[in-house]
């Protein structure tokens, strides 16, 4: 058991203690989950859907089995974009702030964000660490989708999927303004840059998983870096749905 004594540790103190439950509680029933149902009841007009954005929510959905093809180079550039790519700077009180496609308290963008690939035209399958400043990529190792079978608890699902994104957070970027919270921020910023690459992957005429269970050591272990001021938050899958 860990314990805390300033921001950083306390945060630490969640996340080093939040590890892969063992075990499963028993599902709430539906009619259970309603919040507050004796409140008085408004229906709302009918939510107009003939518009790009709520075409693509209604075509999201989660895949669990990828085909084994390829994906242009292009189609990876624009995911990694649509997660955390610049797009200008903004001014505000004399401070000049990074423009990202995905929010970031304080502009701090405290999410890093790793890919695994595998059949991308013209780039050598193994992991990558995407840079958005200069919109590119260094690489970091071997490893393809299918050697993090076993840090994703088994789950295979992605063995075949051309893209396997990984959000990672330092946190102190975000904790140097906002103490303990800032890591209750990097949560929230790698949900947006996750949701982003997702609505992209349907733009693109792909198909996403995400992932959220794995073990933090041995994940962290592969990407090379600490798992305390540096650690794993969140995967997303990415590539063709298996007819």
């Amino acid at each position: 058991m860990y314990t805390a004594n300033e921001p950083l540790e306390l945060a630490l103190l969640y996340h080093l203690n939040s590890p892969v439950p063992k075990s499963y509680v028993k599902r709430v029933p539906a009619t259970e989950l309603r919040y507050m149902p004796e409140a008085p009841f408004l229906e709302l007009p009918p939510a107009p859907h003939n518009n790009p954005l709520t075409e693509l929510l209604q075509r999201r959905s989660s895949v669990r089995s990828f085909e084994n093809t390829s994906m242009p180079l292009i189609k990876l550039a624009q995911l990694l974009d649509a997660g955390c790519g610049l797009n200008g700077l903004r001014q505000m009180d004399d401070y000049t702030y990074e423009a990202r496609n995905s929010p970031s308290a304080g502009g701090l963008y405290p999410i890093e964000l790793f890919v695994s690939t595998q059949a991308v035209e013209g780039l050598a399958a193994g992991l990558y660490h995407y840079e958005p400043r200069g919109h590119g990529l260094h690489r970091v190792n071997n490893l393809v989708p299918a050697d993090f079978v076993e840090p994703l608890l088994q789950q295979d699902y992605a063995v075949n999927a051309n893209a396997l994104f990984v959000f990672t957070s330092v946190f102190m970027r975000s904790m140097c303004k906002y103490g303990a919270r800032g890591y209750r921020f990097a949560l929230l910023e790698a949900g947006h840059q996750a949701e982003n690459i997702c609505l992209m992957a349907v733009q693109l005429g792909l198909e996403s998983l995400c992932i959220g269970g794995f073990y933090d050591v041995s994940l962290n272990t592969m990407l090379g870096i600490d798992g305390k001021r540096h650690a794993a938050l969140y995967c997303v899958a990415v590539g063709t749905e298996s007819k």
